[in-house]
């Protein structure tokens, strides 16, 4: 058995083949050439078809398969032509929509809508600013304003030193009045003492 396996790898590896067979299994290799890898235990050939970009190795009786020569490579052409094809099958591609017509962003859609408010509401009914409630900064300003206005206290008026022609003590001014000489009252400070002590060394 192996002696006839080695015998089949020696003959069809590396042979182009292609299907000889009626098989139905075997009609979707019918327009494909392939090349023969090894040969298997069973004694089947393990082939390989240059068909849909297939690299799968497929067993097939050696007695459905007819030996060929070598297939001429595929001009670039042909190779290109499917790809041509696909692409003009295909559809075309929606053109690109203008940026104009593009759907509005929400920042587009607010300043419009800002922008009627500001037109629809009378002149009359906008609100001055001072009408509001002050800020803490404009109360501030308003009490250093107040404060800077106010007057400067007024200083307490100077207390002037008693004059020495002050009321005479109660003692001198009756001592006067019953000064019997009848001259004179003394008046200043310095007479009263002196017209004291002549007095009290008299009596």
């Amino acid at each position: 058995m192996f002696d006839v396996i080695e015998r089949l790898k020696a003959e069809w590896t590396d042979r182009y083949v292609v299907i000889d067979s009626p098989a139905p299994e075997l009609a979707r290799f019918a327009r494909s050439t392939g090349l023969v890898k090894t040969v298997n235990m069973n004694g089947r050939c393990l082939v390989e078809f240059d068909q849909f970009n297939n690299v799968a190795w497929y067993d097939i009786d050696p007695a459905c398969l007819k030996v060929v020569p070598k297939p001429l490579p595929k001009p670039a052409e042909e190779k290109a032509k499917p790809a041509a094809k696909a692409a003009k099958e295909a559809p075309p591609k929606a053109a690109a929509k203008p940026a104009a017509a593009t759907k509005p962003s929400t920042a587009d859609i607010l300043a419009a809508a800002r922008g009627k408010a500001a037109a629809a509401k009378p002149a009359g009914e906008a609100k001055p600013a001072s009408a509001g409630k002050p800020s803490t900064a404009e109360i501030l300003a308003r009490a250093r304003a107040g404060k800077a206005a106010a007057p400067p206290a007024a200083e307490p008026p100077a207390v002037e030193p008693a004059a020495e022609t002050a009321a005479e003590p109660a003692p001198a001014r009756k001592a006067a009045a019953k000064n019997p000489s009848g001259g004179a009252a003394p008046t200043t400070t310095a007479e009263k003492i002196a017209w004291c002590r002549a007095n009290d060394a008299k009596a």
